[in-house]
């Protein structure tokens, strides 16, 4: 089977398969960059939650590097500025719902593919490691930008020097991902904040995540400022309206994204 990323659609929900399973899902660039447009479509679909998930027994080992491709003036920089920064900020940026699903290795830029998404659900025995400096290299794809986010700066930092393979029991405990699962729940767990997110008042859950977002990034006066503008547009929406008259009979609201 060729190294490839794939999509599915399943109602309002999308499912991104990160496949090269040969090499546990390592991601070549051809496949960054098909990762990238296939993220930039779903800007424009009517899909609300992405899964981003490995095909078969690992997430994303990785950059796939072949040293042959390396000589002859490849610029890092540059495919970087072009692929893994777009395609981890469009995550942060879109207002979708993203939630990896982590088996296996997540290791290098395949774990920060992992922190980029919006929730992140992990086997207990996942392993996750900022590997980089192991082979000589620093952090890209956000890693120092997400693994400061969840951490703080000494606990991150630590762990990006020293390369640490902790699982994902111990990503679960120290707040790095949402929970760690026994293997078999894990598929279920997945599908049910899915689920969740999809059939609910999506236009509040999407302004959730651009709240909390102008938040991380300009502090309490963009949160609030940002709290403001979405409040505006959820008073429109048809689900608050079906919230209020649910709560107020005191029954289960049937939310319909609109």
């Amino acid at each position: 089977m060729s190294a490839t990323v794939t999509a599915t659609r399943q109602g309002f929900i999308k499912t991104l398969t990160i496949s090269n399973p040969s090499r546990k899902n390592a991601i070549s660039g051809a496949m960054a960059r098909q990762l990238l447009a296939l993220v930039l479509e779903t800007r424009d679909d009517d899909s609300r939650v992405v899964i981003l998930e490995g095909d078969g027994k690992d997430f994303c080992a990785g950059a796939d590097l072949d040293p042959s491709s390396l000589q002859g003036g490849f610029d890092v920089a540059e495919f970087l500025r072009s692929t893994y920064n777009p395609l981890v900020q469009a995550m942060r940026d879109m207002d979708k719902l993203f939630i990896a699903k982590v088996r296996g290795v997540a290791v290098g830029v395949g774990f920060n593919f992992a922190l980029a998404c919006d929730l992140v659900y992990a086997a207990e025995t996942a392993r996750f490691s900022q590997i980089f400096t192991q082979i000589g290299l620093s952090t890209d794809g956000g890693g120092a930008y997400f693994m400061l986010e969840r951490m703080g700066y000494h606990r991150a930092l630590e762990l990006m020097l020293t390369h640490r393979m902790i699982s994902g029991a111990e990503a679960g405990q120290w707040g790095i991902i949402n929970q760690a699962l026994p293997d078999e729940e894990l598929d279920e767990a997945v599908e049910k904040m899915a689920a969740l997110i999809a059939n609910g008042p999506f236009t509040a859950l999407r302004n959730t995540k651009a709240n909390v977002r102008a938040a991380a990034r300009g502090g309490l006066a963009a949160a609030v400022e940002q709290e403001a503008v979405s409040q505006g547009e959820n008073f429109r929406t048809k689900d608050f309206f079906e919230g209020v008259a649910a709560f107020l009979q005191k029954r289960k609201p049937t939310f319909k994204g609109e």
